[in-house]
């Protein structure tokens, strides 16, 4: 007998199209793909993912939510002309995320997993002394993420991991300046030894600093997001 889809399976398919888009379209905003003011037209994005549109509404109705788009009726969705702000004060609050998960990661983290992240710091002094950037790039994230999976929080770790693209925007953005290299390993370092220290307050401290840092430091720097 053929099978046929069930509701929940249906469901669970629309869900996952509706993320897909919505993860792709942010992408295409944040790298400046979709410049602010363009205007994203239902029909032709629908047709470009090969999908109806509505999954695609559904994931501009998200964008609009963190303030990347905007609607205006019988206008249409355009891309916000201050994705600058947004993106800037998500960053802002995703400090204060992986401010918590390092606390708690100084608090939890085994003597297996620091040597794990010491490896990562290791590998981080190699590719710095190098100027590697794309190196870096990847170790970063490694690095950021090993601290969330050693939080051992769930619902910090799906937090922060909802606005991972809103991180990477900003580390790209930094480590093309030379100068942020090392002045970042070192801050990598400091969080480092905080959590071996297993200093909860110390570790949250290094990590909101740091991020903090980078996003005052991006916004002096006078770029734009790519």
């Amino acid at each position: 007998m053929e099978s046929h889809p069930t509701v929940e399976e249906n469901a669970i398919q629309t869900k996952s199209i509706r993320d897909v888009v919505y993860e792709r379209l942010k992408d295409a905003i944040i790298s400046e793909q979709y410049k602010p003011g363009h205007h994203l037209k239902e029909r032709e994005l629908a047709k470009l993912y090969g999908i109806s549109t509505t999954p695609l509404k559904e994931a501009l109705r998200r964008l609009e939510q963190e303030g990347l788009v905007t609607t205006s009726a019988r206008r249409g969705t355009f891309v916000s002309s201050d994705i600058m702000n947004s993106v800037e004060e998500i960053n802002w609050a995703r400090s204060a995320l992986e401010g918590v998960a390092a606390r708690l990661a100084a608090l939890k983290i085994s003597d297996e997993e620091i040597v794990q992240l010491g490896v990562v710091v290791d590998q981080m002094k190699l590719y710095t002394e190098q100027k590697n950037v794309e190196q870096l790039l990847s170790l970063n994230a490694d690095f950021h993420k090993r601290i969330r999976a050693y939080a051992k929080n769930n619902y910090i770790f799906q937090q922060i991991e909802a606005i991972h693209s809103f991180d990477r925007s900003f580390r790209e953005k930094a480590l093309s300046h030379e100068d942020e290299l090392e002045r970042g390993f070192r801050e990598h370092v400091q969080i480092y030894k905080q959590i071996c220290a297993r200093n909860a307050d110390g570790a949250e401290h290094a990590m909101i600093s740091h991020i903090r840092r980078t996003i005052v430091f991006i916004k002096e720097s006078g770029d734009t997001i790519q």
